[in-house]
């Protein structure tokens, strides 16, 4: 199958002139459904945004190549746009894109299609390729290019293939000399989640740079259709060093030993040289067995990142937890049959979240054979008491033990451990996890855990407003770092340590949920309600940036930190909310969910009070602090004094303040339904806070 048997003439467009990203996208959706392979465009489409929303497709270098898997889909197809002028999408290197490829791909997807995309991603990582499509003329010039670099490609790996037969015939034809094994410098293995472009964009990325740099690299491209150009265990054991670019699950352990550089897979398509370079640094860290971390060695920093695994696994167990609960004690459910079936149902998940997330920090620790142990501390820590801190402690326990039990056994065992596998490791695990949390771990867990919760079930409002006013304004300090995710860590545990019922934990999640979602709402309604304190990208980004903070995806503000002091508004807009939410005593059943959640939190009024006020105080501060105010003010300075431009500036922001008061309620009452109905079923990237 060629590059030509899925890309129709009707679905190419040379000439395109989309103004912003979804226009582009909308318009290759109408040029693939001109082919016929599309099912239901409708469904496909949403499928594309869906896929954009995790992830810019826009590659750099000019090209951007969305895709997705979807049931619209009646047959595999290509759509492809060139637009002269360029377009923004969002790309790694914030360049406009020229180059689109559209991909579309049943759910049950054959091998064939799969290596033809496999072939169309390879190609565009070729400059004169890239051109050769950029300064077609005709839908016939671009379809003629296509074919000629597929020719080459082919006969490039024609001769490949000749060269292999070639060694295996003279290898059958002298048996008695030793087979020559490839030897490699570097080992790679390169996976995106759908597998249909950038897994093989990365692995031609690493090789057509290690093959500058004159060192030799096996890549092993994880796509869709399975391994391409699988590692042996001989050129595994070869290699000075392993580089693998994935941003989904793979088989690491077959790397143990080996230098490992660790990264996603966009890294491998922009940043091969440095991936390289570092994969041969000496200093590089070793991959140990069971061990998640190849970037550090800084025994704190694992630790917490051993907490987020956890908290990972956590997140959608108490969610359904806490909602199921919720949904039971609204007042036209509670009490009938239906609510007394999901109480019971959020109840019994509910027992399960100390087990689960000691389980999985230590499978974080030590891999699967540590999730016995992990989830017998968890057990421990809920037949004492011992609340969530109790669950955390032991969770490390038993990835501790498990670490330690393996090692006993690889030692002593002298390659025989694994036998036991099924048996002894578990059994030694929950052993030695239990006595170690009854004895040591779970009565200073239950003496820590009761502090804290004595500690806000006593603490007056005002200590309470501090409390939400800190940990909100931590959730936008950083988008993402440390903080934030601290921060989002405390709620999360505090929350589960009263689910289901409405404990204090749910208060604090309450003002740590407003934190991450006012930041985005009040820059997106500001921009709505003042567009001239705003330039033109902002302003086309605002309607996106509302729906993620509605989403509660607090990285949706990050367009508008043009400055440092704006992250000031970021900070005080969540801060206000938080405080007002503790203030009226507001909680929330689930750790994550936006304003879905709001119908099922505590005092909904009120909360929702708290939300807009926050996005009120931080839409006035983005606008007081705007750097487009004070250029425009500057510009037109020319006839006029330093005094007199001083008071233009107080009487815009005066005026900026009156007219955003009226607008930022106008518009959230007005945007709330409007952005629900059209969300309804989105899902819910809590990965962005946690």
């Amino acid at each position: 199958m060629r590059i030509r048997d899925l890309l129709d003439p009707q679905s190419i467009c040379l000439d395109a002139a989309p103004a912003t990203k979804e226009e582009a996208i909308n318009t290759l959706v109408d040029f693939m459904a001109r082919s016929g392979c599309l099912s239901d465009a409708d469904v496909y489409r949403k499928a594309v945004f869906e896929r954009e929303e995790k992830s810019s497709t826009g590659l750099g270098e000019g090209i951007a190549i969305p895709h997705a898997k979807s049931e619209g889909v009646a047959r595999p197809g290509l759509a492809t746009m060139v637009v002269p002028k360029g377009v923004e999408f969002e790309s790694f290197d914030d360049e406009p894109v020229h180059l689109l490829f559209l991909i579309a791909s049943p759910l049950h997807a054959s091998d064939a299609h799969l290596d033809v995309l496999a072939r169309l991603s390879t190609l565009l990582m070729s400059e004169d390729f890239r051109n050769s499509l950029l300064e077609a003329k005709t839908v016939d010039e671009y379809l003629a290019a296509i074919d000629r670099a597929e020719q080459a490609e082919g006969e490039k790996e024609a001769a490949e293939q000749a060269q292999k037969e070639q060694e295996e015939q003279e290898a059958a034809a002298h048996p008695e000399q030793p087979k020559k094994k490839p030897k490699y410098d570097i080992v790679a293995v390169t996976a995106c989640p759908a597998g249909l472009s950038h897994t093989y964009m990365a692995a031609e990325a690493l090789e057509q740079k290690a093959k500058e740099m004159g060192i030799s690299i096996k890549v092993e491209a994880d796509g869709a259709a399975g391994n391409r150009n699988s590692l042996l265990p001989e050129e595994i054991a070869a290699a000075k060093a392993v580089i693998v670019a994935a941003d989904r699950a793979i088989d690491i352990d077959r790397f143990v030993g080996k230098r490992m550089v660790r990264t996603g897979v966009v890294d491998g398509v922009h940043r091969p040289e440095m991936l390289i370079k570092k994969a041969l640094d000496p200093n590089c860290p070793v991959y140990k067995l069971g061990s998640m971390e190849t970037e550090t060695s800084n025994l704190p920093m694992k630790l917490y990142r051993h907490l987020m695994s956890g908290l990972t696994y956590l997140l959608p167990l108490a969610a359904t937890a806490g909602i199921l609960s919720a949904v039971a004690r609204l007042e036209f459910v509670q009490g009938s049959s239906l609510g007394l079936f999901l109480d019971t149902i959020g109840y019994s998940l509910g027992t399960l979240l100390f087990p689960v997330l000691s389980a999985f920090i230590a499978f974080s620790m030590a891999g699967r054979k540590a999730l016995v142990a992990g989830f017998t501390g968890g057990v421990m820590a809920d037949m004492a008491s011992a609340g969530v801190v109790g669950a955390v402690l032991n969770g490390f326990v038993g990835g501790a033990v498990a670490f330690v039990v393996a090692r006993l056994a690889q030692r002593f065992l002298k390659g025989h451990d694994a036998m036991f596998a099924l048996l002894v490791y578990p059994l030694a695990g929950a052993v030695f996890t239990t006595l170690i949390a009854q004895f040591i771990t779970n009565l200073p867990a239950a003496l820590v855990d009761t502090v804290v919760t004595d500690f806000l079930n006593d603490a007056d409002t005002l200590t309470l407003v501090l409390v939400g006013a800190v940990l909100a304004g931590m959730m936008s300090a950083d988008m993402g770092g440390p903080l934030n995710k601290s921060s989002y860590a405390t709620g999360v545990l505090l929350l589960a340590d009263c689910l289901p019922e409405n404990g204090p934990g749910s208060m604090v999640m309450a003002s740590v949920m407003l934190g991450g979602m006012v930041p985005p709402l009040a820059a997106g309604f500001a921009a709505v309600a003042l567009p001239r304190f705003f330039t033109a990208k902002q302003q086309r980004k605002r309607w996106g940036a509302i729906l993620k903070g509605c989403l509660f995806i607090t990285e949706g503000v990050i367009p508008y930190l043009t400055l440092g002091r704006l992250r000031i508004a970021c900070i005080l807009g969540s801060a206000t909310a938080g405080a007002l939410s503790m203030f009226f005593r507001c909680a929330i059943p689930a750790p994550h969910g936006g304003i879905f959640l709001m119908p099922l939190a505590v005092n909904p009024v009120q909360y929702f009070i708290s939300f807009v006020g926050g996005i009120f105080i931080g839409g006035v501060l983005f606008v007081l602090l705007s750097p487009v105010k004070r250029q425009a003010a500057t510009a037109g300075a020319g006839a006029a004094t330093s005094a007199a431009d001083n008071d233009t500036d107080e009487a815009e922001s005066k005026s900026a303040v009156s007219e955003l008061s009226a607008a930022t309620a106008t518009n959230t009452l007005e945007n709330a339904d409007e952005e629900k109905k059209s969300q309804e079923g989105a899902p819910q990237r809590a990965e962005s806070n946690s």
